[in-house]
């Protein structure tokens, strides 16, 4: 009901502007034929009428352009075929629009003959079909710039909803290995230290939980990726021990929110592609460069063999950050160390 009312609304506006930009055009075309003689408000009256007839005639070409368009124009398809179709339309209608009209007006209502009508009547219609040029043109603009828009929205549509099917499957699948890895630890210590396998279970239940928890959401509060990231290093250093460590240098309380699991997989990757051992340990640091990013650090000590590396995930990660924030990640790297910087989102700006 509500788009009824717009619709009408808005097709009331467009034939008051029809109506006037007609008037307005006769009037014009009125005084260049009478070369700046005096018009009698009668001849200016009788031509408002004809303007008025002719032009919202010509001006509902468009509307009627459009119901056609719908059945039989294809301008993605068949793009050739369309725009001979909407020519042959619009001079076909339109003609005979004039031709009634000039008809009707002149040969009808005024009685004049034939012979009479076209020893001026050239003028008149030259300025009609002036009029239909343009009225075609702005149709054509329309129709393209409509098509042209519809793609662009539904290319951006399609690509958002591919990079999110990506990002969920990429959250859906927190490395295997690392479950696996995890249960094995777990088996270990419940012969070494039963107390500590009662500990580590609970933060695996948890890890897991909070998983679900950012599964649905797009942003969540530094502090809750932190959390998380925690849960994920006291797993990982069951693991490995000494082995690995991981400096946090960012306060819980930051006001800022991040894409979730965004920190936990860098930690991932760095853990993945690269050797901890005693005598080579890893160093992971998470801290900010300024109040509006966070990096991910970690010293380079590349493995030769990684299996299924994850480069598409931090392509996966670079693109929903461009979709929701608009800004990029920052990667870093010489033969030394690889930095991730991820931008934070301000949750002021955001209300």
């Amino acid at each position: 009901m509500k788009n009824r009312v717009i619709n009408r609304k808005r097709l009331i506006r467009q034939l008051f502007l029809a109506a006037f930009i007609s008037v307005a055009i006769g009037t014009v075309f009125l005084m260049i034929g009478t070369q700046g003689h005096k018009i009698s408000f009668p001849h200016f009256v009788w031509n408002a009428g004809y303007s008025l007839c002719l032009g919202l005639s010509l001006f509902a070409n468009g509307t009627v352009f459009e119901i056609i368009e719908k059945r039989y124009i294809s301008w993605r398809e068949y793009p050739v075929k369309s725009i001979f179709i909407a020519l042959l339309f619009h001079f076909v209608y339109s003609s005979v629009v004039i031709i009634l009209w000039n008809w009707l007006w002149f040969i009808v209502l005024r009685k004049e003959t034939l012979a009479q009508f076209l020893s001026y009547g050239w003028f008149i219609i030259i300025g009609e079909y002036i009029v239909l040029v343009i009225v075609t043109a702005i149709s054509y603009a329309k129709s393209f710039f409509k098509v042209w828009l519809e793609e662009m929205l539904q290319g951006e549509k399609l690509k958002q909803e591919a990079i999110a099917l990506q990002y969920q499957v990429m959250q859906n699948q927190v490395n295997p290995h690392f479950l696996f890895n995890s249960l094995n630890a777990l088996g270990s210590l419940i012969d070494i230290d039963p107390q500590k396998a009662k500990e580590f279970t609970r933060e695996l239940s948890m890890f897991y939980r909070e998983l679900l928890y950012f599964k649905d959401k797009e942003l969540v509060p530094v502090r809750d990726e932190l959390n998380f990231v925690r849960k994920y290093i006291y797993l990982q250093k069951i693991r490995f021990g000494t082995n690995l460590e991981v400096n946090v240098h960012i306060s819980d309380e930051n006001g800022f929110e991040i894409i979730p699991m965004s920190l936990q997989m860098m930690i991932e990757n760095a853990i993945k592609h690269n050797i901890i051992s005693k005598e080579k340990p890893l160093t992971i640091i998470i801290g900010q460069t300024d109040e509006a990013s966070i990096f991910v650090e970690n010293n380079l000590q590349l493995r030769d063999n990684v299996t299924g590396s994850n480069h598409i995930g931090l392509k996966n990660l670079t693109e929903r950050y461009r979709f929701l924030t608009g800004r990029e990640l920052l990667v870093t790297k010489n033969q030394h160390f690889f930095r991730v910087t991820l931008p934070l989102i301000d949750l002021k700006q955001k209300q």
